[in-house]
């Protein structure tokens, strides 16, 4: 009986050892995430860590820490690129003062539609912008579509191009910052998106720029509550990671990655128009005033926005150029 116990203890010891061993040997990558867990983006996001985790189980895990834990839409793009966490959720607007070329796929004015602005994230197109991200050592794996950038105002709906003269519009991108002030606004680019609220509350400004998901979670039209539908860009959410750590990976687990992704990026363009018309409708239940820019005074704005696309391509060489003419193509 005695020499049954040793053996199972020794056994039960061996499993151990060896159950432990391969835990050990599971390398855990950590994705630094943000923003609201209910959005369509941040659940597609978790479905892709859970098939991915599935297919490298034993190997890898995935671990995401969201809601800014470790970093936030303001610094992830230098957290990634420096290696401070694995993996990172990057908003492209955030991004483009280190990588310009992301500007070219974010063109004020020029996409009718998130379908449009797809397109951009697609061959040659595409190849200019992961070379622009892998010189600063980032990895893109799958890009999230969400819908149109609008205006939330205080001071009314905008009927007429001529109805951004003088309006005092919160702004972060270069770009838009310019075609505002070709149209009379006074932009104001100091105020961070996660002050805007206040900004707007105590009547330092008229108007935001935000997608209509975003602008009912971040309650934008309680303090302004004339959203005008303007498509003025529309923005995309990188999954990236460091490409140090991505190019330590073995080739399977990367095309994993890259695979499932590809699934996901195609799941947030389909759900993008969906929630935008759903949310629509949430803002007007909670009271706001919701319409649209006549396409024919949108048209005026897309024919000021086309110098301010040039500037921006003649300043930035030869792959700005060629980014403007493919997503400028019919």
């Amino acid at each position: 009986m005695m020499k049954f116990v040793l053996r199972s203890a020794v056994l039960s010891a061996s499993l151990g050892v060896l159950f432990g061993s391969a835990v050990a040997d599971e390398i855990e990558l950590k994705l630094a995430s943000w923003g609201p867990a209910k959005h369509y983006i941040a659940e597609a996001r978790a479905e892709w860590v859970k098939e991915v985790n599935e297919v490298i189980k034993g190997r890898y895990q995935l671990i995401e820490y969201p809601g800014g834990q470790l970093f936030g839409p303001k610094e992830m793009h230098k957290a990634v690129a420096k290696g401070t966490v694995d993996l990172g959720v990057v908003l492209q607007p955030r991004a483009m003062g280190m990588v310009p070329m992301l500007q070219g796929v974010y063109l004020p004015f020029a996409y009718d539609s998130a379908e449009e602005a797809a397109k951009a994230y697609q061959g040659e197109s595409r190849e200019i912008i992961e070379r622009a991200l892998e010189k600063k050592r980032i990895k893109l794996i799958y890009a999230s579509f969400a819908g149109g950038v609008n205006v939330f105002s205080s001071a009314g709906s905008l009927n007429t191009a001529e109805d951004f003269n003088g309006l005092r519009v919160l702004a972060t991108s270069p770009m838009v910052t310019e075609i505002m002030n070709r149209l009379g606004a006074s932009p104001d680019t100091s105020i961070p998106q996660t002050e805007q609220y206040m900004a707007l509350k105590r009547g330092v400004a008229d108007a935001s720029l935000n997608t209509v998901v975003s602008g009912f979670f971040q309650k934008t039209y309680e303090v302004s509550p004339y959203m005008t539908t303007t498509d003025i860009s529309f923005p995309t959410v990188l999954i990236t990671m460091n490409l140090k750590a991505w190019d330590k990976l073995p080739e399977d687990v990367q095309q994993t990655m890259l695979e499932i992704g590809k699934k996901k990026e195609a799941q947030t363009l389909a759900y993008s128009k969906g929630w935008e018309m759903k949310f629509s409708g949430e803002l007007s239940k909670a009271g706001a005033t919701v319409t649209t820019l006549p396409s024919e005074e949108r048209e005026k704005i897309k024919k000021i926005a086309l110098g301010v696309w040039q500037d921006w391509a003649d300043a930035n060489g030869k792959d700005a150029e060629r980014l403007l003419e493919l997503n400028l193509a019919d």
